[in-house]
């Protein structure tokens, strides 16, 4: 009798731990282990389970916190763990949670309220871990640093081009300026010019037109005292005519200064009246007779005294 129970106890331990492997064991003894605590993609601390204490072990290597902790089964296949407060004895809530599979716990509930994205991973080795986030970190790091130098590089490479672009536009704005400054310049100049020209040959006109009543009045001078030496108050006929060529000659000598001078289209005017002048001189003169040798000595007379006025009147209304 003794025996039979004896079997039935074994055979129903057996059975429960059968029970127990195909369930995939207690939450007791699958929570015991290493964990990380990810928050949000980011680890955050680990986790040392045991039987009856729990280890904390945060990222910044700060020195670990060790307490007992309690873990209470609650509804929909989740659990709870609390920790007690080595200080006052309390039972402090830590987190709640599920595992999702026997390498992950979700956790639903932590001290602040409901969260997400909160996990914690089951790890081999805790400083194995560390070491393989830290390589990890600086890689990520490293990578940000590249991005960063590249992003920085790409930013200073575009403000190069763009000061590179405003300065030739600046280029170009200042060569526009210069071109039209030159070019101002330049009307100034050429306006300065034409002003200077037009000066001088005032200059040089009204000192042709003071040098050329210069050469009348000497030519005319030269005869009145010339005829005071032959009459003293009369001037003899035919005297006067004796200075012909002279006045032809300086008659000449101012057309061509007239014509040196003078705006081509108001030459061409005057050219016309100088034509029917010398006409009308040439036709007066014929009808001048000339039996006699008083009558020549007159048309002499005649000729000269005709081209003494029309020099003058050229210098005084042509040579400005």
């Amino acid at each position: 009798m003794f025996l039979k129970k004896k079997c039935l106890i074994m055979l129903a331990t057996i059975t429960a731990a059968l029970l127990l492997t195909a369930c995939g064991g207690s939450t007791e003894s699958k929570i015991i282990g290493s964990w990380k605590v990810v928050i949000n993609g980011n680890v955050e601390s680990y986790l040392e389970i045991g039987e009856e204490r729990i280890i904390n072990r945060s990222e910044s290597n700060d020195s670990p916190i060790s307490a007992e902790y309690i873990l209470t089964e609650t509804q929909d296949d989740n659990f709870m763990i609390e920790f007690i407060n080595p200080e006052n004895g309390s039972h402090e809530f830590m987190f709640e949670g599920y595992f999702d599979n026997k390498n992950k716990i979700i956790v639903v509930n932590a001290p602040g309220g409901a969260v997400e994205n909160s996990e914690l991973i089951r790890v081999d080795n805790i400083a194995e871990e560390k070491e393989k986030e830290e390589k990890e970190l600086a890689k990520k790091e490293e990578k940000l640093a590249k991005q960063k130098e590249k992003k920085q590089k790409t930013e200073k490479e575009k403000k190069l081009a763009k000061q590179e672009e405003r300065q030739q536009e600046e280029k170009e704005l200042a060569k526009q300026v210069e071109k039209r400054m030159q070019e101002e310049k330049e009307i100034e100049l050429a306006k300065l010019k034409e002003e200077e020209e037009t000066k001088q040959r005032t200059i040089e006109e009204n000192s042709l037109k003071k040098e050329y009543l210069q050469k009348s009045d000497t030519l005319e001078n030269k005869i009145m005292e010339e005829a005071k030496k032959v009459a003293a108050h009369d001037m003899p006929g035919g005297f006067y005519g004796q200075y012909y060529n002279e006045w032809d000659d300086l008659l000449n000598e101012v057309w061509d200064v007239l014509k040196d001078t003078m705006p081509k289209n108001e030459f061409e005017k005057l050219k016309s009246g100088q034509i029917e002048w010398i006409a009308m001189k040439e036709q007066n003169f014929d009808e001048i007779p000339d039996e006699s040798a008083w009558e020549r000595a007159r048309g002499m007379d005649y000729l000269a005294f005709e081209t003494k006025d029309r020099t003058y009147y050229l210098i005084e209304n042509y040579m400005q």
